[in-house]
């Protein structure tokens, strides 16, 4: 069993040092051979690819979009409407999030295929053949064979004009200390922007309505609160931790091949716990937008924090201005369906926490 690090200062401290706790790790061993970028990375590399992608997800260049985020929102929820029902992560937590993909990305072409691939790139195979994710076979073919191809397509088709550039034209053509980058490092990059963060922002949207269902002074409070919206987003990324772990590699074995790596000795950084340090937050097991703000954990920490932070505060914000601008009146449609999963903190206590949303059905009266 792989050791942990548990508790909020603990995480924080072996998050800044990528000298003892190394990110230079391949994940996903099971179906895929790449390195995500800069994800799976130490600085400097680490470092030059992520300011080369950074400026994508800076919060100007989301919040141009936020009004094509709402326009999508209200599709959505005007569709539940006309059918009085609805199963809110499947008709409109992933399909709002891979619309706002489809958007910050310029890819509106590849919206349909995305959503068929389900909440989860890994399971996309068992999903599109009615499988099911939760104990889907992981797979890699169906990203890897749409990688082949819009990479293929953007290398044989040079588009160097940024105001028609999509995301892979983007990707394609950059250089790295003077380098084009190779085509294992494009697909890297590709699998942050489309499996990173995938299922989490999915997993966030549906606890959020969820909550906003079973707490009308909550809905109530936000509707003429709005600049509350972020440090209720916070609130609820740190109770959903929608990242419960990270791997990092001991620096003793960074220089080992991965192939002769023994995996056992990996380390992994317990967002989970971080999160529900009840030294930081002692009632931690209560989901309470009102709570002073504190800087939770679930998008890491250091260099190696999530570059989607804005994208999500954006997609996320928009979604709540037009469900609290008109909220539709749901009603759970029976009894919401948690699967909850159990950790412990740094002192051993144990934690319960969601760990995913497996059917949030609403009606409408």
């Amino acid at each position: 069993m792989a050791n942990e690090i548990r508790g909020y200062e603990e995480v924080r401290q072996a998050a800044k040092d990528f000298t003892t706790y190394s990110s230079d790790l391949l994940g996903d061993r099971d179906v895929r051979s790449y390195r995500q970028l800069p994800l799976e990375a130490d600085p400097p590399r680490h470092t030059l690819f992520r300011e080369a992608i950074q400026p994508l997800f800076m919060s100007d260049a989301i919040g141009k979009h936020r009004n094509e985020f709402e326009q999508h929102a209200r599709k959505l929820i005007q569709g539940i409407a006309e059918k009085g029902k609805g199963e809110i992560a499947e008709d409109l937590a992933l399909p709002y999030v891979i619309g706002c993909l489809s958007i910050i990305y310029n890819r509106p072409q590849d919206y349909e295929e995305w959503l068929a691939w389900g909440p989860d790139v890994w399971t996309a195979e068992s999903h599109m053949s009615g499988g099911g994710d939760t104990h889907g076979v992981r797979s890699g073919d169906v990203l890897q064979s749409y990688l082949d191809r819009v990479f293929d397509a953007a290398e044989a088709n040079l588009n160097t004009d940024p105001s028609t550039q999509d995301i892979w034209d983007f990707v394609a053509q950059i250089h790295i200390e003077g380098s084009k980058i190779q085509r294992d490092e494009m697909q890297g990059i590709a699998n942050v922007l489309l499996a990173g963060g995938r299922d989490t922002v999915i997993k966030l949207v549906t606890g959020l309505i969820w909550h906003l269902i079973g707490n009308p002074a909550d809905r109530s409070f936000l509707a003429g609160n709005r600049e509350w919206f972020n440090r209720t987003i916070a609130e609820m990324v740190r109770y959903l931790s929608p990242l419960p772990k990270m791997e990092r590699v001991l620096a003793e074995d960074v220089h080992v091949p991965d192939s002769e790596r023994d995996t056992s000795k990996y380390v992994f950084l317990n967002f989970v716990s971080a999160n529900y340090d009840r030294d930081v937050w002692p009632d931690a097991d209560v989901l309470d937008i009102h709570r002073d703000r504190k800087p939770h954990l679930a998008f890491g920490f250091g260099r190696h924090s999530c570059m989607g932070m804005n994208a999500t505060e954006h997609e996320v914000g928009a979604l709540l201005t037009v469900l609290l601008d008109s909220w539709p009146d749901w009603k759970f449609d029976g009894k919401p369906e948690t699967s909850w999963s159990n950790d412990q903190d740094k002192d051993g206590n144990p934690i319960r926490y969601i760990d995913r949303f497996k059917s949030l059905r609403v009606s409408i009266d």
